[in-house]
């Protein structure tokens, strides 16, 4: 039987201010399986950053039960989220976050930052995750003599850098042209490839289709991509 990397079961996510509460997730039922690929569609709006924030332990769910690599997290503290998310993910951003003043290199080694490992160990892991996300050639550059993609990359191989379980990608190639695009999702594939689960939200069919799942989300709630063409979108299980 598929070990569950995530498990989602009624995950709601609302908003409320004194005069206001907005729904953003409203009983959300998904099962992400360890070494999945898992896009997220919808529109603006539709609720794929917050699902992706909780589901990545960003943000914590106001209803349901949620598991994290078998664990519930449910009622942790954020020292308890934290820990997690150190030890198990990364996550890649919609915006670019990278120290323009910085190399390549050392903008790979921030992701490293509060992890007990040796500096030897650092210096190789720093290599292989360039490598892995193709951008070990330019290791030395300032990023911001970067392309847009080339950034991407630096961004990618700083979330491998620690060897996550699960990485989390909020519309990684929302910035990019075509042939960057296609770039980023050869990369992605293989490191799903090789075991690495993957969350990401995107807008671009093509993008998705690179994934292994597909869910549709619409006003905060799930719905199998599969099903739309029936007209009967069903919840996914």
């Amino acid at each position: 039987m598929t070990r569950k990397a995530l498990s989602l079961r009624k995950v709601c996510k609302a908003y409320r201010t004194a005069t206001v509460e907005i729904d953003a997730l409203v009983d959300i039922d998904l099962d992400v399986p360890d070494g999945a690929f898992v896009a997220i569609m919808g529109r603006s709006g539709s609720g794929k950053s917050t699902l992706l924030n909780v589901m990545s332990l960003v943000d914590h769910a106001t209803g349901g039960s949620f598991s994290f690599l078998g664990r519930e997290v449910a009622g942790l503290h954020e020292r308890g989220l934290a820990a997690l998310r150190r030890r198990y993910s990364s996550y890649i951003f919609e915006d670019v976050r990278l120290v323009d003043a910085l190399t390549v290199q050392a903008n790979v080694k921030l992701g490293l930052c509060y992890r007990d490992i040796p500096a030897g160990e650092r210096l190789d892991r720093v290599e292989q995750a360039m490598d892995a996300a193709g951008i070990g050639h330019r290791a030395r550059h300032p990023v911001h003599e970067l392309s847009a993609g080339q950034q991407r990359r630096v961004e990618i191989a700083r979330a491998l850098v620690s060897r996550p379980r699960i990485l989390f990608a909020d519309e990684p190639a929302g910035s990019l042209d075509g042939h960057a695009a296609d770039q980023l999702m050869r990369v992605l594939r293989t490191l799903n490839r090789t075991g690495t689960t993957i969350v990401m939200t995107t807008h671009s069919a093509e993008c998705a289709a690179g994934a292994g799942q597909i869910v549709y989300l619409a006003e905060g709630l799930s719905l199998d991509i599969r099903a739309l063409t029936t007209g009967r979108p069903r919840a996914v299980a």
